[in-house]
Order: C-alpha cells, then sequence, then structure tokens
C-alpha cells in the first residue's frame, strides 16, 4: 500500500512521509505511518498500520482539514483529532491519529 498515494489521490492534497528538511510554505502536511507485520506458516500476510497524520498551518485550516476528514470518513477510518498553538514556532498544527488499520499482502507481494 503506497499510504503517500492514497492520501494525496483522497485528500488533493500533497504530503510528506515523516519531514521535511526546510519548512515549506504553509499549509503543509506530513504523514508517520508506522507498520506491524504478522503471520503464520514463514508467511506475512497482514500489516497492520498506526497512522499519524499531521497539518502545520498560520491560522486554523478548515478547508483542508474538511478535505482530511472527508477522507477520513469515506474509507471509514476511526480517527482521534488534536489541535495544538505551537508558541515558539508561531503556527497550528492539527493532528488526526488514525486506529490500526490492516492491510492484507498476497502471497508473492
Amino acid at each position: 500500500m503506497d499510504v503517500k498515494e492514497m492520501l494525496e489521490t483522497g485528500t488533493g492534497l500533497k504530503w510528506k512521509e515523516l519531514r521535511y528538511l526546510k519548512t515549506p510554505a504553509f499549509p503543509y502536511f506530513i504523514f508517520i505511518d508506522d507498520t506491524y507485520t504478522r503471520g503464520a506458516d514463514l508467511y506475512i500476510s497482514i500489516i497492520e498500520h498506526n497512522l499519524t497524520l499531521e497539518c502545520y498551518s498560520e491560522v486554523i485550516d478548515t478547508e483542508n482539514e474538511k478535505k482530511i476528514e472527508t477522507f477520513l470518513k469515506s474509507e471509514d477510518y476511526q480517527y482521534n483529532k488534536n489541535r495544538e498553538w505551537l508558541n515558539e514556532e508561531k503556527m497550528y498544527m492539527t493532528i488526526y491519529e488514525l486506529d490500526t488499520f490492516l492491510e492484507k499482502v498476497a502471497k508473492g507481494d
């Protein structure tokens, strides 16, 4: 599963995995995909994704948050949303923590 492609197609926004080396223009979007693989009989058949989405902006960005939430709801992803003001950076950070979701892997993939 290409999480970056999934997010970009679903939201219409540009996503970067983990971090930017230089801070881009606002707003910008980062995802963190922690995975755990499992299976049986020497065959990995399931990947658990623990996905975190981070959105950074100068003002509360309800327009892009709506795009993200519409996508998450359309795919039936359950999530927690938290917003913080980062005083030193002078920006808002909105975090979406998705409940674990599973990806089934076909043999040979």
